[in-house]
C-alpha cells in the first residue's frame, strides 16, 4: 500500500501541518509506505525526507505540475488535507484543478465544514463532493450539516474522530519537569489569533483568589496573523493581564510546541480552558489534546465542544462570559470530587480518540476505497466510475490553527 498525504507540513507552522505529520506517523507505524506532498506558502527552508515533492499554493500552474507528478509514482491512493485558506483561489478553488487530474482515489479531509458558507465556499465544498464516495467527519453536528446544507447524500459521510497523541508522561513527572509542583495549573495552548477569546480567560483569572493558582497561555501568534498586525494580539493581552495584576498569575510561554513539550504542558495541567467566541467552530485540536490528556475541560459551547464534552465530559460557560467562566473554575477548584470526574471521562474518553486507533480506522477506508477501485478496473470502461472518498476533518470557522 502506497499511500501520498497532500498539506501544509512541518517545519510550517500550522495545526493542518501538525495533524499531517500525527497522520503520517500513525500511517507508518502501521508498516504503510506514506509520503507527503506539501502544500508550500514559500517560508519554509528545508522539509523532512519523508516530504517527496512540494508546489507552491499561489500559483495555479503550480497544482498542475503536482498532479502530473503523482502520476508518476504509482501511489494506491491520495489524501488531501483541506482548507479554505491552504489554497489560493477564490475560496481555495484551484485545488478543485488539481483534484480533477489525479487518476487514483483520493481521500480529502476537510478541516472546515460552514453551516453558512458564502457561493464560492459552497462551490468548493460541492464540486469536492461531487469528486467523493464517501465524506467523513470528526462530529456528529457536522455529519448533519453536510446531509442538510450541502444536500450529500447519507451514504457518503462517516465520523471519524481527531486522533490526539498518546501520552508518553505522568502529571506528576510532567509538573517537576515545568516547575509546577503544588501548583493549580490552567491551560490554553494553541497560535494566537483573536478568534481565541483568551481576554475573557484572563477576565476570568482576575477572580480567582487561590494563590497557588496559575493560567498558562502556550503558543506563538499564528503566522498568517503576524503577517497582519504582528504580534498585536499577544501584547493586548499581556497588558490586559498586567491591569489586573495578574503578573504571577498569568503566564505566557512564546514556544510553537514540539510534540514532546505540549504533551508535557497537557499532563501538568488541572484545567483545560477553550474560551472561543465562534459558536459555529466545528473542530478544535486543541480541545481533543486536553480531553485525550485527562484534564478537567471548560469551554463556551461551540459546535464541536458540545459534541466532544457531552455526558458530562466537560462544564460549559456562555460566550464572552468571564464571570461564568470564574464560577466554572471555582466550582472545580473548591470540589475535588467534580475536577476527578471530568478529568476520569476526559480519560476514558480521550483513549478512544488517540492517534493509533485513528490511523487504523483511516487506513482501512483507505483499503476499502483501493479495493472498490480496483474491482471497477474489472469492468468495461464504458460502466466505469471514479472512485474518489473525502474524509472531512472540520476544523474551525476563522482558519486560524486551533
Amino acid at each position: 500500500m502506497k499511500i501520498l498525504i497532500i498539506s501544509s507540513y512541518l517545519p510550517r507552522k500550522c495545526g493542518i501541518a501538525t495533524f499531517s505529520h500525527d497522520l503520517y506517523k500513525s500511517l507508518a507505524a502501521q508498516g504503510v509506505d506514506v509520503s507527503i506532498l506539501a502544500v508550500s506558502n514559500g517560508t519554509e527552508k528545508s522539509f523532512p525526507k519523508e516530504v517527496k515533492y512540494k508546489f507552491l499554493f499561489d500559483l495555479p500552474s503550480e497544482y498542475l505540475r503536482a498532479a502530473e507528478w503523482i502520476a508518476t509514482q504509482n501511489y494506491d491512493c491520495c489524501i488531501l488535507q483541506h482548507e479554505f485558506g491552504l489554497f489560493a483561489g477564490e475560496a481555495g478553488k484551484y485545488i478543485l484543478d488539481l483534484l480533477r487530474k489525479i487518476q487514483i482515489p483520493v481521500i480529502s479531509n476537510l478541516h472546515t465544514v460552514l453551516e453558512n458558507p458564502s457561493a464560492s465556499e459552497r462551490e468548493v465544498i460541492e464540486n469536492c463532493s461531487k469528486l467523493s464516495t464517501l465524506i467523513t467527519v470528526m462530529t456528529t453536528r457536522a455529519v448533519n450539516v453536510l446531509l442538510q446544507n450541502y444536500g450529500i447524500p447519507k451514504a457518503k459521510v462517516r465520523h471519524i474522530p481527531h486522533g490526539v497523541p498518546d501520552f508518553q508522561i505522568s502529571a506528576e513527572d510532567a509538573r517537576e519537569v515545568l516547575g509546577l509542583e503544588g501548583k493549580i495549573v490552567m491551560l490554553s495552548f494553541g497560535l494566537l489569533g483573536r478568534s481565541k477569546g483568551y481576554e475573557v480567560a484572563i477576565d476570568a483569572v482576575s477572580q480567582i483568589k487561590e494563590e497557588n493558582f496559575i493560567y498558562i497561555i502556550l503558543g506563538t501568534t499564528h503566522p498568517n496573523v503576524y503577517l497582519q498586525e504582528g504580534d498585536s494580539y499577544k501584547q493586548e493581552l499581556i497588558q490586559r493581564a498586567a491591569s489586573h495584576k495578574l503578573t504571577g498569575k498569568v503566564r505566557f510561554v512564546d514556544k510553537f510546541a514540539s510534540d514532546t513539550l505540549l504533551q508535557t504542558y497537557l499532563k501538568a495541567c488541572d484545567i483545560y480552558v477553550t474560551p472561543y467566541p465562534d459558536a459555529n467552530q466545528m473542530s478544535s485540536g486543541t480541545l481533543s489534546f486536553a480531553l485525550g490528556a485527562g484534564a478537567a475541560v471548560i469551554s463556551t459551547p461551540y459546535a464541536y465542544a458540545k459534541d466532544l464534552l457531552a455526558q458530562g465530559r466537560g462544564c460549559f460557560f456562555d460566550f464572552n462570559d468571564s464571570d461564568g467562566l470564574a464560577y466554572c473554575i471555582k466550582s472545580l477548584i473548591n470540589n475535588s470530587l467534580l475536577m476527578n470526574s471530568y478529568r476520569n471521562k476526559a480519560l476514558v474518553y480521550g483513549k478512544k480518540m488517540s492517534w493509533s486507533n485513528v490511523g487504523k480506522q483511516q487506513l482501512m477506508l483507505v483499503k476499502e476505497v483501493v479495493a472498490g477501485t480496483n474491482s471497477l478496473s474489472q469492468m468495461p470502461r464504458k460502466n466505469r466510475i471514479r472512485k474518489t472518498i473525502v474524509l472531512a476533518n472540520v476544523q474551525n470557522r476563522s482558519r486560524i490553527g486551533s
